[in-house]
């Protein structure tokens, strides 16, 4: 099934023998004037195969398959909500803004493809040993860990994954029972050094 455009010179609609369906052109979908207006992607609707998920692509240069946003994507059965991106240059954003469009909206958040997480730039800090996650500002800058009034705000420094005292090899942590700041490490010898850095 095809539908035209009205000179019949493009195909403005298909759906072929086996139900897929093609759209060339804006798709919009409205509820009117009152309730709200959805748009359901469902897969699996019998609940007998984890490895059909519903999926979001998107495509371009020339049909590549650069973005998506659904279930599956990094395993055949997964139940998790997935937002993945690949190509070079590629990388995931997030932009906010005040004025009514969505183009207005002023990137906040981006992770690049090396996995690099920032935060108010798109540009990573210190190589190798402090790009991993940035945070930047045209100003003052920081980052706030707000505890309980009798819990502890916490920095652990590891190097394992496995339960063992070695998720803390060493920590910066503060007390709001007593207001103490505690800096510590599991080291035998030397626990705390300074560094001047030229």
């Amino acid at each position: 099934f095809m539908v035209y455009d009205n000179d019949a010179s493009d195909i403005n609609f298909i759906v072929n023998q086996d139900g897929n369906t093609t759209i060339n052109g804006d798709l919009t979908v409205t509820s009117g004037t009152s309730g709200d207006a959805k748009l359901i992607i469902e897969a699996d609707t019998d609940n007998n195969d984890e490895g059909d998920n519903p999926t979001l692509v998107f495509k371009q240069d020339g049909g590549l398959e650069v973005s998506s946003i659904g279930h599956g994507l990094l395993s055949g059965d997964q139940n998790g909500l997935v937002l993945a991106n690949s190509c070079s240059n590629g990388y995931i954003s997030f932009a906010t803004g005040s004025t009514n469009g969505h183009t207005n909206a002023t990137e906040r958040l981006r992770i690049d493809l090396s996995g690099h997480v920032m935060i108010g730039t798109s540009t990573e800090g210190f190589a190798t040993y402090g790009d991993k996650f940035t945070i930047a500002n045209s100003g003052h800058c920081g980052m706030t860990i707000r505890s309980g009034t009798s819990h502890y705000g916490t920095i652990y420094f590891s190097d394992a994954d496995d339960g063992s005292a070695n998720e803390v090899r060493g920590f910066i942590d503060y007390n709001h029972t007593n207001n103490q700041l505690q800096i510590g490490t599991n080291a035998a010898t030397r626990p705390v050094s300074y560094t001047h850095l030229t």
